[in-house]
C-alpha cells in the first residue's frame, strides 16, 4: 500500500462544469497521483491557517491530463473554503474503500421497513454512496427526510 502522501495546493473553481456540480478541485502532483491511482479512493485531511478537514473521495482526471480531487461548492462553502485558498493535503488510498456513511434519516427510514432495508443490503456501495449523497445534501431536515423516504419508496418498487 502506498504511504500518505502530503503536498501543498490551491483550491481551484472549474468553470467549465455546470453549477451544482464538483465544480472545485484541488490539483495533486503528478508524483502523488502516480504513486496512489487514478480513480482510487481516498482518504484525506485538507489543512489552512488554523482549521482542518477531513474527507474521502476519488482521485480524478483533469481534461487537461492532470489529476485532482473534486469537490462541490457547498461542501468548501460548509467548511469555510474557496477558491484561490492556499491548503495542505494529505492524501492516503482508503483502507475501508466499501465503507458507506449513511445520514441518519436513510439509516432511520431503511430500519422502518425491511424490504427496503434487505434491497439496500444488496446495492453497490458506488450504489449506496449516490443514493446517501441524495439525502445528505438536502440542507432542511425536513427534504432529508423526504428524501429518505423517497429512496426508501423506490427501493421496495425496485426502481
Amino acid at each position: 500500500m502506498a504511504k500518505p502522501r502530503r503536498f501543498q495546493s490551491t483550491v481551484v473553481r472549474d468553470d467549465t462544469i455546470p453549477r451544482g456540480y464538483l465544480k472545485h478541485y484541488v490539483p495533486v502532483p503528478k508524483t502523488c497521483a502516480s504513486a496512489l491511482g487514478s480513480g482510487t479512493r481516498l482518504v484525506g485531511t485538507l489543512i489552512w491557517d488554523d482549521d482542518e478537514v477531513s474527507f474521502r473521495r476519488v482521485l480524478s482526471k483533469r481534461p487537461d491530463g492532470g489529476s485532482c480531487i473534486r469537490f462541490g461548492e457547498r461542501w468548501l462553502a460548509d467548511h469555510w473554503l474557496e477558491p484561490g485558498m492556499k491548503v495542505e493535503v494529505e492524501l492516503a488510498i482508503d483502507p475501508a474503500p466499501n465503507e458507506v456513511s449513511i445520514p441518519d434519516e436513510l439509516a432511520l427510514a431503511l430500519e422502518a421497513n425491511p424490504a427496503a432495508e434487505a434491497r439496500w443490503a444488496a446495492l453497490t456501495p458506488g450504489k449506496k454512496r449516490t443514493l446517501s449523497y441524495g439525502v445528505e445534501r438536502a440542507k432542511r431536515t425536513d427534504t432529508r427526510h423526504r428524501r429518505a423516504q423517497k429512496v426508501v419508496e423506490e427501493l421496495v418498487s425496485g426502481g
